[in-house]
Formats: structure tokens, sequence, C-alpha cells
């Protein structure tokens, strides 16, 4: 194995890793292989279950990148940095004026990002429906199930490849470009769903990874896929 093969035999491993565990998550969710029994409603049961299992998964994700990168592919878990230039991406309406940050830029992607995602939610789940929630524990669920999902989901679609690439010096839309396509395809059969859902997911991906390599920490890819999935779980939880 030649010089340059070794330098992109990590990212090729990160890959592939993560490519396979992205159907196995399909295959969690449907064959609930803990089957957890904690609380009266089943579908509070299935995402405990679930959520336990994906969480196992991202420490694993965790150990192999820490394996692979040390602790400077670590230091992206960092919740303090949420501050950074933005590197201009005028296809996406990106250009950044002079003072701009991601204190500004991720406030904003949180907050229409959310919208957007109620928005489809609404009409993939919740339209002609009744819509309410249990005070307890439905609604300290959404926000827990909210928390681990979005860590999970962080850990094995952005982190993973944020930090091995950006350890190994390779372009960050490297980075952003994996990110977006193997999360976006997951989404397809994933809640959103469909295209629209896919096509979310994978904007979210990037958007996501990009925050992740211009902050240096895991700060605004946490909070707003947190928000994302307060709205989506809100929804599937609906009585």
């Amino acid at each position: 194995m030649n010089k340059r093969h070794f330098k992109t035999f990590p990212i090729i491993l990160i890959t592939l890793i993560v490519v396979m565990i992205a159907p196995s998550l399909l295959w969690i969710r449907r064959n609930e292989p803990l089957n957890l029994e904690v609380f009266a409603r089943e579908v509070y049961n299935q995402e405990m279950s679930y959520q336990v299992t994906v969480l196992l998964l991202a420490g694993i994700v965790i150990g192999i990148v820490y394996v692979l990168t040390g602790k400077d592919g670590l230091a992206y878990l960092n919740l303090k940095k949420r501050d950074g230039q933005i590197r201009p991406e005028p296809w996406l309406g990106i250009k950044p004026k002079e003072g701009d940050s991601w204190i500004n830029l991720g406030l904003n992607f949180a907050i229409v990002i959310t919208l957007i995602t109620a928005g489809v939610i609404y009409f993939q789940l919740v339209h002609g429906g009744r819509m309410s929630l249990d005070l307890y524990p439905g609604v300290l669920l959404v926000i827990v199930f909210a928390l681990t999902n979005a860590f999970a989901e962080e850990i094995i679609f952005r982190f993973s490849f944020v930090a091995v690439v950006s350890k190994l010096g390779y372009s960050p839309y490297l980075a952003q470009g994996l990110a977006a396509a193997v999360f976006g395809v997951i989404h397809f059969f994933g809640t959103p769903s469909g295209i629209p859902g896919a096509l979310m997911a994978a904007f979210l991906g990037w958007i996501l990874a990009k925050s992740m390599i211009e902050t240096k920490g895991f700060f605004w890819a946490l909070s707003i896929h947190f928000l994302q999935d307060v709205v989506i779980f809100t929804a599937v939880f609906r009585n």
C-alpha cells in the first residue's frame, strides 16, 4: 500500500462503516432487538428500544474515530465552540457579510429548518388527524428522545466524516458531501420520508457538517438536529 492509498484508507473505512450502519438503523427500527417494556404505551417502548441500541452504535463510532484520528478527532465533540468564520457557498444562498459568523447563521438555520420540518411533518403525519400529547411521560420523552436521537445521528452521520476527513487534510466538501449523501438516502425510508424527506435530510447533512467544520465544535449540529427531532417526535407520539 503506497502512501496515497494509506492516507485515503481511513476515509474509505469510515465511509463503509457508516454505509453499513445506515440500513441497520432501519432493521433495528422494525425488529426491536432489545424489545424493552418500560411504559404503558407501545410507541414509547419501541422508541426506547431503538434509542438505546443506536446510542450503543454511536459509542462504537466514537471509538473507531478515536482509533483513526486520536484526540484531534474527538475535539469536534466540543459543545462550547459555537462561533467561527463562515465559508461562502453562494449556490446555497450563503453569502456572509463582514462581521457575520456562526452565531448568527446557526440561529437563523435553527429557526428556518425547524419551521420547514414542521411543515413537512404536518402534511406527512398530522394533517387530518387529532393532535395531543400526554404531559407525562409524553412531553418528557419527546425531549429525551429528541436529544438522544440527535446526538447519535450526528455522531454516526456527521462527526464520523468530519473528524476523519479533517484529520487527513482533505477538502471540507468531501466530508459535507458524504454526510449529505448518506443521510439523504437513509431518510428516503425514514421520517420525514420519500423524496421531500431525502432532499431535506441531504441539505441538513451538508449544513450540519459545515457547522462542525467551521466552528470545530458540536453545538450547532446537535442543537439544530435536536429542534428538528422535537417536532418529529411530537408528531409521532401524538394521541
